[in-house]
C-alpha cells in the first residue's frame, strides 16, 4: 500500500455527551478556558469530590513548555520521574513529560487529600499505570494521555478505564490495517474522501482507549474492537473478539478538544457520562 497521507479536517462534531454543557461548547470557547492555565493545588486539605455514580470526570490541559507551573510540577516528581525526565533527548520532550505527570500528581493528590509528592505509583504487566496512594473510602482509578502539547486525564471511582487524545493531523495510509479490522477497511473504502482522516482518527483515539482500558494499551490488537465507521455514537461499537455480547458490555465516549485534538474515554461498564471538569487554583 502507499504511504500516503489521509488528511484531518475540523474533526465532525462529537456525539457522545459530556456535562454539563461541553456538548455544546464550541473549540474556541474550549482553548481558551485551557489557554487561561491550569492553576495546580500545591496542598490538598480537603479531597476534592469523588466522581458520582454514572460519571467519570475528564481534565484537559495545555503542555506548553512556557508554563510557569514548570518548576512546581519539576519539585512533585518522584526521583524514579526525575530520572526519566532527564532522559529525553530533547528539552520541549522533557517539559511536556514533566508538566503531564506533574499536574497528573497535582490532581490525584486533590482527590486523595495529600501532598502530590506524597502520590505513589505502581504498574500493571504490561506498564499501565495505577495509583498506589488511594482515598480513604473509595477506590480511585484514572488514565493519562497525552498528545503535542495536550494532555487528558479520566478520573472514575471502582471502574477501570482508558483515554486516549491525539492531535488532528494527518495519517499515513499504510497503518489502515494496523488500525481496522478486515470489515472496517471494506467500509473504510466506501466513505467519502473528505471525512476519511477524521474517521480514522476518531477510531484510532476509540479502539486506543479501550486497549488501554484493559491494560494492554497498543501491546493489544486495534483491530479486536470494531466499529461502525459511520457512527460516533455510543452504539457504534459492533464487536469485541468477534464478539456482539461482550460489545454489549463496553462504552466508548468520543470528545474533542484543544489542540485542536480529538480524544475517546472507554471502559467495560455502561450508564456513564463524561464530567468536564474547571482548572484549580492555587490556595
Amino acid at each position: 500500500m502507499s504511504s500516503k497521507k489521509i488528511a484531518s479536517g475540523s474533526a465532525r462534531a462529537a456525539q457522545s455527551e459530556i456535562s454539563p454543557g461541553f456538548r455544546v461548547r464550541s473549540y474556541r470557547i474550549a482553548k481558551e478556558e485551557l489557554e487561561s492555565g491550569y492553576k495546580a493545588t500545591m496542598l490538598s486539605t480537603n479531597p476534592a469530590p469523588r466522581p458520582g455514580d454514572g460519571h467519570v470526570h475528564l481534565w484537559l490541559w495545555s503542555l506548553d513548555p512556557s508554563s510557569t507551573d514548570l518548576e512546581a510540577c519539576w519539585q512533585s516528581l518522584s526521583p524514579d520521574e526525575s530520572r526519566r525526565a532527564d532522559s529525553f533527548r530533547f528539552e520541549k520532550h522533557r517539559k511536556r513529560f514533566v508538566l503531564a505527570r506533574g499536574r497528573l500528581r497535582f490532581i490525584l493528590a486533590d482527590y486523595i487529600g495529600c501532598r502530590a509528592e506524597e502520590v505513589s505509583f505502581g504498574y500493571g504487566a504490561a506498564g499501565k499505570p495505577h495509583s498506589l496512594t488511594q482515598p480513604e473510602s473509595w477506590r480511585l482509578d484514572f488514565n493519562l494521555s497525552h498528545s503535542e502539547d495536550s494532555a487528558a486525564l479520566a478520573v472514575s471511582s471502582e471502574m477501570e478505564l482508558g483515554v486516549d487524545i491525539e492531535l488532528i493531523r494527518p495519517i499515513e495510509e499504510d497503518i489502515l490495517p494496523q488500525i481496522l479490522s478486515a470489515a472496517e477497511q471494506r467500509q473504510f473504502e466506501t466513505l467519502p474522501a473528505a471525512r476519511q482522516g477524521d474517521i480514522l482518527l476518531e477510531s484510532w483515539t476509540r479502539k486506543e482507549a479501550c486497549l488501554k482500558a484493559l491494560g494492554t494499551g497498543l501491546g493489544g490488537s486495534p483491530a479486536r474492537f470494531e466499529f461502525d465507521l459511520a457512527r460516533s455514537d455510543d452504539d457504534a461499537l459492533l464487536r469485541v473478539g468477534e464478539s456482539a455480547d461482550e460489545a454489549a458490555q463496553w462504552l466508548v465516549r468520543t470528545f474533542l478538544a484543544p489542540g485542536p485534538c480529538r480524544g475517546a474515554v472507554a471502559a467495560r461498564a455502561k450508564g456513564w457520562s463524561l464530567l468536564a471538569m474547571p482548572p484549580a487554583e492555587r490556595p
